[in-house]
């Protein structure tokens, strides 16, 4: 069962798990007592037991613990509003997942992209997310599951054929240090994410020419198409939407950045307390299966183009097999958030 609702604070999860167990235990017993007292008095109490049983398990249906998701509006993985509304590939996969967790009730809620993860530290109530890359400061407050999705990694995103990127072959990996050293050019990157390391430590510094900004209010494809950007450092995919939104048809090209690989995993959080372990042990026996079905890689690969895809493909068989959580590499914020 899914529902969406706003935060609330709910009484200590734990507690609940501990009542959920009793109940259960109460229905079986209750359950029994009505299967015997139904073969001795005939059929009409038959029928009454029936009745009984089937509101026991209902009563039984509420009483399942909640298992509580944020989700943001960071499309195309997540996509809350517009056409493609409930089309990302992070809700396609995340609904696929619960549909493997019916033991769970599941509740969904929307929270702003910037304070996904200031309201995950601050909350008391116990959630996961679906869709968050590793870093060691996550990692002293959540779990993470093994790798729940493959991505292909951030890359430089401009204009095909830029003048000022000419220098650049588009098949060839591009050294950070010496693309934010250009004088001549204009970089933007978005702001309250994570970044690997190499790619955090040039934003907003001195001498280079990358800038952070919050992308919510400005298209970062019509930037680009509008030449007030020479380039964007992001995920592709979201380059091109970014342009199918404003409906233009920008015509974009990527290049790789040399000093990360060039494919990323992404994770299911949880919150690091008991009630988040055992979630995440739940949430892992169902990727174990879920990652060797054809659906689950075709909601994965919903947004990718076919170059983005055959960059995957050597990486896919690995990905299925990797059943541990493993960090693809540290990372680090350049802002709090």
């Amino acid at each position: 069962m899914i529902s969406h609702k706003k935060l609330s604070q709910k009484k200590p999860p734990d507690v609940a798990f501990l009542l959920f167990g009793l109940r259960r235990m109460a229905l079986l017993l209750i359950k029994a007592f009505v299967t015997v007292l139904a073969s001795l008095q005939g059929g009409w109490m038959k029928k009454l037991s029936g009745c009984i049983v089937s509101m026991l398990w209902a009563f039984t249906a509420s009483a399942q613990p909640v298992m509580q998701w944020y989700t943001s509006h960071w499309p195309p993985y997540r996509i809350s509003e517009g056409p493609y509304a409930g089309q990302g590939s992070f809700d396609l996969m995340l609904g696929q997942l619960i549909q493997a967790l019916p033991q769970y009730q599941h509740q969904i809620h929307q929270i702003h992209l910037a304070r996904i993860v200031k309201v995950s530290a601050t909350t008391s109530e116990n959630h996961c997310t679906f869709g968050l890359r590793y870093t060691p400061e996550r990692d002293k407050r959540i779990y993470f599951s093994q790798p729940a999705g493959l991505l292909p990694n951030l890359a430089v995103n401009s204009l095909l054929q830029h003048d000022k990127l000419k220098t650049f072959n588009p098949q060839q990996a591009v050294q950070m240090k010496t693309l934010v050293s250009d004088a001549d050019m204009l970089g933007l990157i978005e702001n309250d994410r994570a970044y690997p390391a190499v790619i955090a430590a040039q934003i907003n510094k001195a001498g280079s020419n990358l800038g952070g900004s919050s992308m919510t209010t400005m298209n970062p494809a019509q930037l680009l198409a509008a030449k007030r950007v020479d380039y964007v450092v992001d995920y592709p995919n979201r380059l091109r939407y970014f342009s199918t939104e404003a409906g233009q048809d920008v015509q974009l090209e990527f290049r790789p950045i040399a000093e990360i690989p060039g494919f990323s995993y992404t994770y299911v959080s949880c919150s690091k307390t008991e009630t988040g372990k055992r979630w995440i042990a739940d949430i892992d026996a169902a990727l174990n299966t879920l990652k060797q079905k054809p659906e689950y890689k075709s909601a994965m690969y919903r947004w990718f183009s076919e170059q983005e895809q055959q960059l995957l493909e050597p990486h896919y068989s690995g990905f299925q097999q990797t059943q541990l959580f493993v960090p693809e590499q540290a990372e680090t914020r350049f802002s709090d958030m």
